[in-house]
């Protein structure tokens, strides 16, 4: 079997549904502005959103391991395979987290682990800038160029998903109120205002996803 390409694949695949899931939650968050719709079909919109938004998040949790396998395999990065199996099992840890907390369906004792969420986006940005400026400043981690970006460009993702996070942390309470109280000026204000500060943070996203994957296709540098 050639591990090179099965790992080619996942790593596009989860690509795809990165991209293809991201913009199925933007377009979700703009249905819920619409002030037309009731609460109740508002709040359907709402799980619609949460559900698809699961899929770019744990996606996000494995492009990590499968592009650093594709990295070994081809000689790129300096890892032997013991390393990999400790980045996939950190890799599935993170993916479980991500499950934990923000499926539709999930426990609420899910809620409790959001702190150790946030922290660990907080260790994942400090270790890939880390491994970024080895590689830029060294060569010790990673020689090709192209792929010192592709994992820079992660390290900004990362970046912004901690942005994003603390920026929608008024959201949920916002539109609590919007199903239990109804619809008010104060309300969809706050609702509104969060959207619209959101929409350069996925576009953002969106540029990055498309830029990682044609660095990893046609490796200009």
């Amino acid at each position: 079997m050639d591990y090179t390409t099965f790992f080619i694949f996942v790593h596009v695949l989860l690509m795809a549904f990165w991209l293809g899931a991201d913009m199925g939650t933007y377009y979700s968050a703009m249905l819920i502005l619409n002030k037309e719709y009731s609460p109740p079909q508002r709040a359907v919109l709402a799980r619609v959103l949460k559900g698809v938004d699961i899929f770019p998040r744990l996606s996000m949790t494995l492009i990590l391991p499968s592009g650093l396998s594709i990295g070994s395999l081809r000689g790129w990065v300096p890892l032997n395979f013991e390393w990999l199996i400790v980045f996939w099992i950190i890799g599935f840890l993170w993916a479980w987290l991500i499950w934990t907390i923000h499926r539709p369906t999930a426990p609420k004792w899910g809620k409790k682990l959001l702190p150790y969420e946030n922290i660990w986006n907080w260790l994942v940005l400090v270790l890939v800038t880390f491994a970024v400026l080895i590689s830029i400043f060294s060569d010790l981690f990673i020689s090709e160029n192209w792929l010192k970006i592709k994992l820079a460009l992660f390290a900004i993702t990362v970046g912004v998903l901690i942005a994003v996070n603390i920026m929608f942390k008024p959201f949920g309470p916002a539109f609590e109120r919007l199903i239990s109280e109804g619809s008010s000026p104060e309300v969809e204000k706050t609702i509104s205002s969060l959207i619209i500060k959101g929409k350069p943070w996925i576009w953002s996203i969106w540029v990055i996803v498309v830029l990682n994957t044609a660095l990893g296709l046609f490796k200009p540098f």
